[in-house]
């Protein structure tokens, strides 16, 4: 299914000529995205706690992660709609599901690769998942099953079909590529815990493999290719985590 066309903005188009507006956009863009990922969780969270459920069960905070998920992509889609952005979404071809492969393993690689410069350098940060998953290992899997349902739609969506595509239209495809990363890895500083040098690091490292993703968009123009590629990057992390934790 072909929803769109590429963002291709005529010489005509102002925002092409207000490169601090569509910053602007883009940080604000991913601040709204924030607040509606936490909204769309309180709205789960205040009925379960009425209802007198155990909020720090497996199943609870996957669906509030759910829900924050959706909360996230609303703001998502109602930007998209509101300027006009429009996000290609189609059948993969065998072409692209080449360059999903290739940007999986370039991803994994380049993860590794980080990963292992900052226990060199002693900048490994604790993570918060991890550390709700020491009680029940299962929230691992849990969380793997929701990357590929929303979670990675609705990131990529955001990052790679919004906001890069909404700083393409002021800067062209590289500036774009780095301002959406640098977003994306900004989105998970609160993934970590720690003090401020090994969170930020740990921050520029999925920026990295969000910039992976983002180059995989712009070679294929087809937000399906870097969702394939981002969900099986996360079911592959969360699944190593379940079963050395």
């Amino acid at each position: 299914m072909d929803t769109t066309t590429p963002i291709e903005p005529s010489l005509g188009d102002g925002s092409a000529a207000r490169p601090v507006r569509a910053v602007a956009v883009a940080i604000g863009l991913t601040v709204l995205a924030l607040a509606g990922s936490l909204l769309g969780g309180v709205a789960l969270a205040v009925p379960l706690f009425l209802l007198e459920f155990d909020v720090q069960s497996v199943s609870v905070l996957v669906a509030l992660t759910a829900a924050g998920q959706i909360g996230f992509l609303a703001v998502a889609y109602l930007y998209a709609r509101y300027a006009d952005i429009r996000v290609r979404i189609a059948m993969p071809t065998r072409r692209d599901l080449g360059y999903a492969a290739g940007g999986l393993l370039a991803a994994l690689a380049l993860a590794v690769g980080l990963s292992v410069v900052l226990s060199l350098l002693n900048l490994v940060p604790g993570s918060v998942i991890e550390d709700a998953a020491t009680n029940d290992p299962t929230l691992l899997l849990g969380l793997a099953l929701l990357s590929v349902l929303i979670v990675a739609p609705a990131e990529e969506f955001l990052f790679r079909g919004v906001v890069q595509g909404r700083l393409r239209r002021a800067f062209g495809p590289a500036a774009a590529i780095a301002g959406a990363s640098l977003l994306f890895g900004s989105l998970h500083l609160a993934n970590y815990t720690g003090t401020i040098a090994p969170i930020v690091a740990a921050s520029l490292l999925i920026a990295s493999v969000g910039a992976v993703f983002g180059v995989v968009y712009e070679r294929t123009d087809n937000l399906v290719v870097p969702v394939v590629a981002h969900a099986v990057y996360n079911v592959i992390l969360f699944s190593i985590a379940f079963l050395t934790i």
